[in-house]
């Protein structure tokens, strides 16, 4: 037994050739607080998740549609005379938005008058928010249209839309209503087509929500939600200065990774936005492109080994710290006792 006690690498030293001190009191004191201090701070720190993001370049070759959401709000343009159509750089004018898309007739005061389903059209931009073929109009019709005019009657779409993965574009306009501005020429020269975005992203809303909501400061799903652009008269007073509006989308495909739910995947991106003045046919464009790059966010938290080699170093470094400046303070003042004594300190 005496030949293993040989390896003890912490000897004790008995009580009665130890001594108390004011100094190592307080150091003591000071020693404990700290190291309660730090190791609740890890202990925090352990019971924290956080987000790692990283960038990689996506390789997968996947023909799923791209859902666009959208919800914009047209105070000043009638439901009847706006057409929806999408088109890429495949020349594809094919949307599903049958059951997805929605249009509400508002009055002047933004009250929901009805509400009707957008069909999916093969027309190109004949495609329309209406559930017939725009060119069944007779005079009545007209003169219902003049009337939703007058009234002030506005608009708002809401609903998602799947579009391919490929450069393009999604626009509202009343290109489609064109050979009626022959019998609408005064009305159509106050056609507004001020508005409000009021949601627009892309990917599965379920997910982007959820982000929205636990996930803030993780991504920037939707940027352009709260925009709104409004069209004033002309400086004559007497017509709407017409416009068309470009949003150009930059969408970067990201992915988030939970510890505890599934797999998210959605897009963010960056916009900007241009003004094309003196238009005849006011529209609304937003032009989404693709990023190579895609973003994956990753849910993670400290292991319990790491925090425990945290813990250990905190208590280990302290304790040496606190026995170093002990050390230094009961040596000072040791020093300065002697000065004392021999009368040398004034």
């Amino acid at each position: 037994m005496k030949t293993f006690q040989r390896f003890d690498l912490y000897r004790k030293v008995p009580r009665d050739l130890t001594e108390p001190t004011v100094s190592g009191a307080a150091v003591s004191c000071c020693t404990v607080f700290i190291g309660l201090y730090l190791v609740f701070t890890e202990f925090f720190v352990f019971l924290q998740r956080r987000w790692d993001s990283e960038m990689f370049i996506d390789e997968s070759k996947s023909e799923e549609k791209l859902q666009i959401n959208l919800n914009i709000t047209f105070p000043e343009l009638p439901c009847e005379l706006l057409s929806f159509d999408a088109q890429d750089v495949m020349g594809s004018h094919e949307v599903d938005v049958h059951g997805n898309l929605w249009k509400d007739r508002l009055s002047s005061k933004g009250e929901v008058i009805a509400r009707e389903e957008i069909k999916s059209s093969h027309y190109g931009a004949s495609s329309t928010l209406t559930r017939h073929i725009t060119f069944n109009y007779d005079n009545q019709d007209v003169d219902r249209i003049k009337q939703m005019i007058h009234s002030g009657e506005g608009c708002q779409v809401s609903g998602f839309v799947k579009v391919n993965k490929v450069p393009g574009n999604i626009h509202l306009s009343t290109y489609s209503h064109s050979f009626l501005f022959g019998s609408l020429y005064q009305e159509t020269r106050n056609l507004n087509i001020s508005h409000t975005i009021n949601h627009l992203s892309y990917g599965s809303e379920k997910d982007i929500a959820y982000i929205q909501q636990q996930l803030q400061g993780t991504g920037v799903v939707s940027p352009l939600d709260g925009v709104s652009h409004i069209v004033t008269e002309k400086k004559t007073g007497l017509f709407v200065d017409s416009a068309i509006f470009e949003y150009y989308t930059k969408v970067v495909p990201t992915t988030y990774v939970p510890l505890s739910q599934k797999r998210m995947n959605v897009y963010q991106f960056t916009a900007n936005s241009n003004k094309i003045m003196g238009q005849s046919m006011p529209s609304l464009y937003v032009r989404y492109d693709f990023s190579p790059v895609t973003v994956l966010y990753k849910e993670a938290r400290e292991t319990l080994a790491h925090f425990t080699v945290q813990i250990c170093a905190v208590v280990g470094g302290i304790f040496t710290v606190a026995g170093l400046v002990d050390s230094v303070l009961h040596r000072g003042m040791l020093h300065l006792a002697r000065k004392v004594r021999a009368g040398k300190l004034v």
